[in-house]
């Protein structure tokens, strides 16, 4: 039978009928996991999703490759901006948080940023570019498990250390890390 072949005059009725013969489960939808526990893991829908699923499983298991992770769920800012962006509007917090985070970053890294100059913050692509690379610090030491991130990130600190140590300015510019200035309080 096809949608086609039901009359109008007669769906509704047919529409009634369906759901008369529908059973709707207790707990929801539910799998078995490989030790019959249930889960509310959604399978593959056809054979061969669910024999890649299973292999993949299998490799895991094995170490041969590594599982997926999850995403943070903290990967946006409710207001849809990445987190190392400040909030449209302006956020105090998010500020004070941040100013945080860079100093811990000049903290660990000195002389990867010691070409930092006196007044970053006024400019808005160096400061999303500072403020990226402190947030990806902070979330690899919270969460990251693959030694290829602590690698990248590595480079991407070399790479911003050879642009800031081009665009020159000197030591006696340089940005020494205490307290936040009043500019940076004001968005």
């Amino acid at each position: 039978m096809t949608a086609a072949s039901i009359g109008a005059s007669k769906a509704a009725g047919y529409a009634r009928y369906l759901e008369s013969k529908t059973i709707e489960p207790e707990r929801g939808d539910y799998y078995l996991s490989p030790t019959g526990e249930p889960t509310a893991e959604l399978r593959p829908s056809t054979l061969a999703g669910q024999m890649v699923s299973a292999e993949l499983a299998r490799a895991a298991a094995d170490g041969a490759v590594r599982p997926l992770r999850q995403v943070p769920t903290s990967a946006r800012a409710p207001d849809g901006r990445a987190p190392w962006l400040e909030p449209y509007g302006g956020d105090p917090a998010w500020r004070s948080e941040m100013w945080g985070q860079v100093v811990a970053l000049h903290g660990r890294y000195p002389r990867a940023l010691s070409w930092l100059q006196e007044g970053w913050w006024g400019d808005e692509e160096l400061t999303e570019i500072v403020c990226a690379l402190a947030y990806r610090r902070a979330e690899l030491d919270d969460a990251g498990s693959d030694s290829r991130e602590e690698i990248a990130f590595h480079v991407q600190l070399r790479d911003i250390s050879q642009v800031l140590r081009e665009a020159g300015g000197g030591v006696t510019k340089a940005w020494k890390p205490g307290a936040p200035p009043l500019q940076w309080h004001a968005p």
